[in-house]
């Protein structure tokens, strides 16, 4: 047995599509963002890394400095003779040099290139050497002559050469510091470029998911719509059904009584009706009741009601409209039932007092009463037996 698949409704593909698009964009969004972040993040390193490489290369030009003044401030006059160094010079030059082997420290600390690594050590190396030499206060040389503070600077390499070495390793850094500044400038663009993206892409995809909310809430208000329709509707005339019906009827009841006008119910049935649905068949009754329930509703006023009270039997609400007028709206309706069919109708004008219930009860006793005097005829509640067609006709019938 083959099966056949229903073909998915265009709605539902466009749906499905929406849906679609707005995951990709969200995931795309997702990552512009964590993108933007890295950069971001990395941005921020290249920052830090210049500040910190700037703020070393100045410390140690500072401390370099603070060296050479030391040993201006400690110099001797050509000719005279070398004199020793005071202690508190020995332990100025010792804090000197480890300030200064301190900022090289933190120079080294950067991740140089190998080749300024190799320049540190051996500006470290000096430094220390300088450090031992003013901690331990030697002031004379191996002959007991004092030892000016040229020479013990000059003990430890040409201050000079160590100056260049200082001021090649702090241009070297500067300039280091400047191309990771550049680059953190870079990365700063590519991280506005990717949070402008994850805007322009949040927007999309705001966008699209407002579309597919508003597609979704248009599709469940149409449904609930036809829905609601169904729920009012009877399903086989397609007209109002026995809950419609008892819930207006209470309405027109109350604008009956506040506008002080006449309100009458009609109750129709229609005759032999199960022999004609045995002579031809089901689906002849069922177009038979349709047929009659669309002709006789373009026949009523919209503040009319009909319903299909259940069966072959239909109910009939007319505001403003007395037993008379209702009588003679029931003779129109009689020859717009198809296949020379008639029906018995029953009908009774609210007193003022009865409730909706006593009302519908009087007009299902004339019904009956319409039914018992022969069928084909409407019955008045409260009046005498009137016919709509000679009895002999409805005899024939």
């Amino acid at each position: 047995m083959m099966t056949t698949m229903t073909p998915e409704p265009a709605g539902a593909r466009r749906q499905w599509w929406i849906g679609l698009s707005a995951a990709v964009l969200m995931a795309l969004a997702i990552i512009v963002a964590l993108r933007a972040l890295a950069t971001d993040n990395e941005m921020h390193a290249r920052y830090t890394e210049a500040l910190q490489l700037s703020r070393a290369a100045i410390e140690a030009q500072h401390a370099s400095g603070d060296l050479r003044a030391w040993t201006a401030r400690n110099a001797q006059p050509a000719g005279e003779t070398a004199r020793a160094v005071p202690a508190t010079e020995m332990q100025a030059l010792s804090t000197t040099a480890a300030v200064l082997r301190g900022h090289i420290d933190q120079l080294a600390a950067l991740k140089l290139p190998s080749e300024q690594q190799g320049r540190i050590a051996e500006m470290r190396t000096k430094l220390t050497q300088l450090e031992r030499i003013g901690r331990n206060g030697v002031t004379v040389g191996e002959t007991g002559a004092p030892v000016s503070a040229s020479a013990l600077v000059a003990s430890v390499g040409n201050i000079d050469e160590f100056e260049h070495s200082l001021s090649t390793l702090v241009a070297d850094a500067g300039a280091r510091a400047l191309v990771q500044a550049q680059r953190a400038d870079s990365l700063r663009s590519a991280a506005r470029i990717g949070l402008i993206s994850f805007a322009v892409i949040a927007l999309l995809l705001a966008l699209l998911l407002s579309l597919l909310t508003t597609r979704a809430l248009r599709a469940n208000s149409e449904l609930l719509a036809r829905m609601s329709r169904l729920a009012q509707q009877d399903g086989l005339t397609g007209i109002a059904n026995r809950r419609t019906l008892d819930e207006a009827v209470p309405v027109e009841f109350a604008r009956a009584r506040r506008a002080g006008q006449s309100l009458t119910v009609v109750m129709i049935d229609l005759d032999h009706f199960k022999r004609y649905n045995d002579r031809r068949g089901h689906a002849a009754g069922d177009a038979l009741l349709r047929a009659a329930a669309q002709a006789w509703a373009r026949q009523l006023r919209p503040t009319d009601l009909l319903a299909r009270y259940g069966g072959e039997e239909f109910t009939l609400v007319l505001p403003a409209c007395s037993a008379d007028q209702a009588a003679q709206l029931v003779d129109r309706l009689r020859p717009l039932l198809p296949d020379r069919q008639t029906f018995s109708a029953g009908i009774a004008t609210w007193d003022g007092d009865e409730t909706t219930n006593e009302l519908v009860q009087r007009a299902d006793r004339a019904l009956l009463q319409a039914k018992k005097a022969g069928r084909n005829r409407s019955v008045i509640a409260g009046r005498e037996l009137q016919t709509t067609l000679p009895l002999e006709h409805a005899a024939a019938r």
